[in-house]
Parts: structure tokens; sequence; C-alpha cells
């Protein structure tokens, strides 16, 4: 009996062992995906573009919107660090896509002075002579109306803050120069250049150049990560300069030479101020417009061109 019962003991193994060596049963397409799913899941996610560059990258123009400007202040004894508080970021909007580089092709005739830098700089590293709207964001936004006709550029400004659009590219050592012609105009309705705007989605920062109505210049600092509303700081205050063609319908070159922390400043090609700041090292540039007199004070801008790496 006993030995009956070993038998039967050892067969009932036998037929077990020979179900573990049956083959499986084929997963279903839904155990497949879920079974994947559960492996990737558990494999790291790469940093998107990780130690990446482009080859030749190419700078993006900003969203239209620009900040608000607050009164200026007088200027301190002593120039400010950089701010280390990050501004926010703005909601990203289709940019275009930059032009190749164009050859300089002057636009307004004009016979420049023996210390005008366009007299001895010789061609432009980048000349746009504003017949097409590739380079610049188009349409109308809170502070600015921008558009295109019979080869300038028409900047409206629809409030009294200064607003200003960019372009590319980002620049280091320059010697940047725009012309502009005003419409009808008041004392201070206000225009220019900014430039060494840091980051260009986020155009929150940088140095404005400009000019008003009645024939002032300035050149100012703008930073809107200090305090609860920004500072403007006064590199070269707002003050009247013979070399500046004052009044409406007129025509001015204006131009900036930025060599480290060096900012000179001309109009027409006359020298007139100089300053020394070295907050923002490099960055993007546009032009800015404030309608401060005038209901939507419009400028035409006929020609934008920059030398790179020039002597003062």
């Amino acid at each position: 009996m006993k030995k009956m019962i070993a038998a039967l003991f050892a067969l009932f193994l036998l037929a077990g062992c020979g179900g573990l060596f049956q083959p499986m049963p084929t997963p279903d397409e839904d155990t497949i995906a879920t079974q994947v799913a559960a492996i990737l899941t558990t494999m790291p996610t790469a940093t998107e573009d990780a130690g990446l560059q482009p080859t030749q990258p190419l700078p993006t123009i900003p969203p239209t919107e620009t900040p608000l400007l607050p009164t200026e202040t007088t200027e301190p004894t002593q120039v400010q660090p950089s701010p280390t508080e990050p501004p926010a970021l703005p909601t990203e909007t289709p940019l275009p896509t930059p032009t190749a580089t164009l050859q300089p092709t002057a636009t307004i005739a004009f016979t420049p002075s023996p210390n005008d830098p366009v007299a001895r700089l010789g061609p432009a590293s980048w000349t746009d002579n504003m017949d097409k709207d590739n380079n610049w964001p188009m349409g109308s936004d809170k502070f600015t109306e921008i558009s295109f006709s019979d080869g300038v550029m028409f900047l409206t400004g629809l409030t009294t803050t200064d607003g200003w659009r960019l372009t590319w590219p980002e620049l280091t050592n320059f010697y940047l120069e725009m012309t502009f012609q005003t419409g009808n105009c008041n004392t201070n309705d206000r225009y220019g250049m900014i430039v060494r705007v840091p980051e260009s989605r986020n155009p929150n920062r940088g140095y404005l150049a400009g000019l008003t109505c009645d024939g002032k210049v300035s050149l100012r600092r703008w930073d809107a990560t200090v305090g609860a509303k920004g500072e403007m700081f006064n590199l070269i205050p707002w003050t009247a300069k013979s070399a500046v063609k004052a009044g409406a319908n007129q025509t001015n070159r204006l131009g900036l030479m930025a060599i480290g922390d060096r900012l000179i400043l001309y109009v027409n090609g006359e020298l007139v101020g100089e300053a020394r700041d070295n907050t923002f090292s490099k960055g993007y540039f546009g032009v800015f417009v404030g309608a401060r007199d005038t209901e939507k004070f419009t400028i035409k801008v006929d020609q934008v061109r920059y030398w790179e790496n020039p002597t003062p």
C-alpha cells in the first residue's frame, strides 16, 4: 500500500513538472502596452537639448509688449550693481524669421563730419534699410504700433510711456546708428534706441539713448527688476544739444558706441556725451518711442546699421 501511494505521488509530480514546460500563452496588445509603459516610466528623462549648441545661433525677436516705465530718478552718486532678482517670464509669441545681412546703402544723403564714426569705420557689419518688415515684430501692443511703407518703418507711441520693439542679433562692442524722421511733435515727445537688452523674450532691462522733439538728448539705464516699480537711472540727463535738429518733420541720425563700459553718444555725427556703466555688457537692440505731448506721436525709422568692435 505504501509503495502504491509513493508511485502515485511520483506520477503526480511528473505531471506537475510537465505543466511547467508548457508554452506560455501569447499576451494580447493591451498587456504588451502596459509592460512597455511600465519599463519606460522607470527610465530617466533626458533634459531637453542638453549639451547641444547650434552652429550659428540666431537670436529671436521679443514679444511686442514692453514694460511700464516709472518716473525718472535723479542720478545717484555711485553706479548701482546689477540686480539679482530674476524677472518674470512673459508668454512667448510667434516671431518673424530674421533676414540675411544686407549691404549698407544710405537712404538719406548727408556729408559726415570729420568726427563722425561713419567716416572712418568703413562698411557696416549689418544694415537694415527698412524696406521690409522681416527683422521686426509687426502690429500693435499696449504701448506701440509698428508698420512698414514706402521704405521706412512707422513706429507710433500709443501712451506717454516709452515703448520699444527689438530686433537681432545680440551685440557686445559696437557702434549702432539709426536714422529717424519726426512727424508732428511737441516738446517732450521722445524717440531713440534701446541697446544691450539681456533677454530678448523679456526685454525689461537695457540702455536707452534718446532725443526729444525740442532738441534734447539723453542716455538712461532701465532695470525693471529693481524695487517694486523698476528704476530709470540717468547716465546723461536730458540736455539740449545744438547737434539735434529740433521740431516737427526733422531728420536726425542717432549713434551710440558701446565698448566695454564706455557709452559714447553721437547725433548727426557729432559727439554729444559719454558715460561709463558696466551694468549690461551685451544684449539685443531696438527702437523706442514715447508720446509724451502728442497723441499717437509717430516717427519714421529710415535705416538701422551697426559696426562690430569699432575703435573710439
